[in-house]
């Protein structure tokens, strides 16, 4: 009896890893669009920018936000996305430089926030960029570490589950803004990330992880488990009834 639950857990353990293992799917989808903008220039177009400059200042150049979108047709539409996270890959960091007015942005706090309005990778500028909505927005600070284009690789990641939830369920997928969520400092604030223009290879790209699974997956694994169940009662019942069986002197 000392090794049934030894077994029972062993059973669970190899049901749960074969359901993750067959049924979990992660896609590492790339933006169709990036671009950001200047508040001080603010009909410039940066669409075809290899940088994605995120600024908070009160002086020139001001604020800078950028924009991207990505195509999610290839998670199914009746997927339950169960994490999804939006990674940019950094190129520069703006370091404290009190003569020039330069502060060190590690620890700045950005925000990604979903678009309800569409826009242009070669058309948005300050003037004419899409609204926003709060509504399930993500913030992250800005890590510590310095790189460059040749690394060492350093990301900025932000949980958009929420988000591309929103997608999923039928919300209007025009992508995210983000931004710094205190603009208007008074010394500037800067993090520059690389775009998927311009660069040597995807490993620079802006790139959204989707984890998920399907509905029919879930069934499956929810039938497997009772059968499993029923098959441990019996197990049980039939090794306490030898147990129970009165022994001849």
């Amino acid at each position: 009896m000392k090794r049934f639950p030894t077994l029972v857990l062993v059973l669970l353990i190899v049901t749960i890893v074969g359901f993750w293992v067959t049924s979990v799917a992660t896609l590492k989808v790339y933006p169709i669009m990036d671009s950001y903008a200047w508040q001080s220039v603010p009909d410039a177009n940066n669409g075809y920018s290899d940088n994605f400059q995120i600024t908070s200042a009160s002086v020139d150049p001001k604020n800078m936000r950028g924009w991207i979108a990505f195509d999610l047709q290839r998670v199914p539409s009746d997927a339950w996305v169960m994490h999804a996270q939006l990674q940019l890959r950094i190129w520069s960091k703006s370091e404290s430089d009190p003569s020039k007015g330069f502060g060190d942005s590690t620890g700045r706090i950005y925000g990604v926030y979903r678009l309800i309005q569409p826009w242009r990778e070669h058309n948005v500028t300050w003037t004419n960029q899409p609204t926003y909505t709060d509504e399930h927005h993500a913030t992250a600070n800005v890590p510590p570490g310095q790189t460059d284009w040749h690394g060492p690789l350093l990301y900025m990641d932000w949980d958009l589950t929420d988000i591309v939830r929103d997608w999923q369920s039928g919300v209007s997928n025009y992508g995210v803004l983000v931004r710094d969520t205190q603009e208007n400092s008074p010394i500037l604030y800067s993090t520059q990330f690389f775009t998927h223009d311009q660069v040597p290879n995807e490993s620079y790209y802006p790139r959204l992880i989707v984890t998920y699974f399907r509905p029919q997956s879930l069934l499956l694994f929810g039938g497997v488990l009772l059968v499993e169940g029923l098959f441990v009662t019996v197990l049980w019942r039939m090794r306490s009834s030898r147990t129970d069986v009165p022994r001849k002197e």
